[in-house]
């Protein structure tokens, strides 16, 4: 009897041992971070677009050559002169044909470049055209394979002129040596017929070699040489040339020493 019940006593010390060992050797239940989608839903900062800043660079494009009053590598020295502004305006020369100014003098003595007087012109608020054009009856005959340049000076008086604030444009003819209105023996390719786009080529002042704005008081020597002209149509006669700008970019301007240069006359 004593010996059974030492023989349970011992089983059951055993079980409990052995439980109090799983017990021990379990592992704790590990907690787990509590999942998150924040990171792939926050909202990010707006980034700024890159805008590139506006521009006014005429077609066609071309760098700017050197600085005011400049001759450029032409040689005017073997150049004949045929004079359109000098004081007054030469004979066979008009400016009739001038279109959108407010107020237009040939005559006028306050801001001179060399001589008694000037052009001065003050454009209206839409785009004034100050336009030299050969009259019918001038006698004169300005063959385009003759003509180098065109030549004049050019001022804001109290006011500075922007590089880019004003073209010049040469236009010509294939019938006549002198300008006419509707005159449509120019053409050029790939051009239609009635297109409001200039025939003949608009070249701002940086394509002409000013790299900065014609300072106030200060008169810049233009050159315009019609070989360097880009996109320029083939025509046999100079007929005419205009200045073009508005009164928001130009409030007034004088022209002074108008001429153009012409290679001489082959033997």
């Amino acid at each position: 009897m004593r010996m059974r019940l030492a023989y349970c006593l011992l089983c059951l010390l055993i079980a409990l041992t052995g439980c109090g060992r799983r017990l021990t050797i379990d592992p704790a239940t590990a907690v787990a971070p509590t999942p998150t989608i924040a990171p792939f839903f926050q909202e990010r900062p707006t980034a700024t677009p890159f805008v590139p800043p506006p521009t006014r660079t005429p077609l066609p494009t071309r760098p700017p050559a050197t600085a005011t009053a400049v001759t450029g590598s032409n040689d005017v020295s073997n150049l004949q002169v045929v004079p359109v502004y000098r004081d007054t305006l030469s004979a066979g020369w008009s400016v009739a044909n001038s279109a959108l100014l407010s107020s237009l003098s040939l005559t006028q003595t306050n801001v001179v470049a060399l001589g008694r007087a000037a052009i001065a012109v003050t454009p209206s608020e839409s785009t004034g055209t100050l336009f030299f054009t050969l009259t019918r009856e001038s006698g004169i005959e300005l063959r385009r394979e003759r003509v180098a340049a065109l030549r004049l000076r050019l001022s804001g008086g109290n006011t500075p002129i922007a590089n880019d604030a004003m073209t010049i444009s040469v236009v010509g003819s294939n019938r006549v040596p002198y300008w006419e209105p509707n005159d449509d023996s120019v053409t050029l390719e790939g051009r239609v017929t009635n297109s409001t786009e200039p025939l003949f080529p608009e070249t701002r002042l940086y394509f002409l070699g000013l790299n900065r704005a014609i300072a106030p008081g200060e008169w810049a020597e233009i050159y315009v040489w019609l070989d360097d002209l880009i996109y320029e149509p083939e025509y046999t006669y100079v007929t005419g040339f205009y200045l073009k700008t508005s009164s928001d970019l130009v409030p007034q301007y004088y022209v002074d020493q108008v001429e153009f240069l012409v290679r001489a006359q082959a033997p």
